[in-house]
């Protein structure tokens, strides 16, 4: 029998996935890789969130239980540092590679022993990362989107950890926090950088 809900919240995580690498190709050089990659991580998960809705068999729902794993401590970690290569400088390869691959081993180690809470260090890791780096600098656009991703990263934690009822809602966080993380991301055009100095200019000469 399928499972419509699932099916459905599979498909938007899907969208999600495949809106974030067009709005990705927009974003800093270095972010865009990693935003790319965490969409790929979603779009997987999606695939065999698909799968389990449409076969309802036991190797799928296995399936998906391990990629949502992986993905949990994975995913936030790449869209983490993404929103650093944004706001600061582009994390070095001696700080980044190690940060993927502990939460990458945290995911499959979770995966392998089942316990959840081993994923969801490296997530409230990353959660936390994204949250000192939203504060940084004073209020934003960009930066409001980051906080409320890091909401929807927390919230999508907390599905995952009520077992399989929150996995529907575990994909529908997840492509909300991917969605705005990568929004955020994204450089603002020459045409609206310059139409911003003329409404800078233009409030100047106002007040003087």
């Amino acid at each position: 029998m399928i499972a419509v809900p699932q099916a459905a919240f599979a498909i938007v995580l899907a969208l999600a996935s495949a809106l974030s690498l067009l709005i990705g190709g927009r974003a800093r050089r270095s972010a865009r890789d990693y935003l790319r990659f965490a969409a790929a991580l979603y779009a997987a998960l999606a695939l065999v969130d698909l799968a389990l809705a449409l076969a309802g068999q036991t190797w799928s729902a296995q399936l998906a239980a391990t990629v949502a794993l992986i993905v949990a401590a994975l995913a936030p970690a790449t869209l983490a540092l993404a929103v650093a290569c944004r706001f600061e400088a582009a994390p070095r390869t001696l700080i980044a590679a190690p940060v993927l691959l502990l939460a990458c081993l945290a995911g499959l180690v979770a995966a392998v022993t089942g316990e959840v809470f081993i994923a969801m260090a490296p997530l409230a890791a990353s959660v936390c990362a994204l949250l000192a780096l939203c504060v940084r600098g004073g209020y934003s656009r960009a930066r409001a989107q980051v906080f409320v991703s890091a909401c929807a990263l927390l919230a999508a934690a907390a599905a995952l950890s009520s077992g399989e009822s929150g996995r529907t809602a575990f994909a529908l966080f997840s492509a909300a926090a991917l969605l705005g993380i990568s929004l955020a991301a994204t450089m603002p055009s020459h045409r609206t950088v310059e139409q911003r100095r003329k409404r800078l200019d233009l409030r100047v000469r106002r007040q003087n």
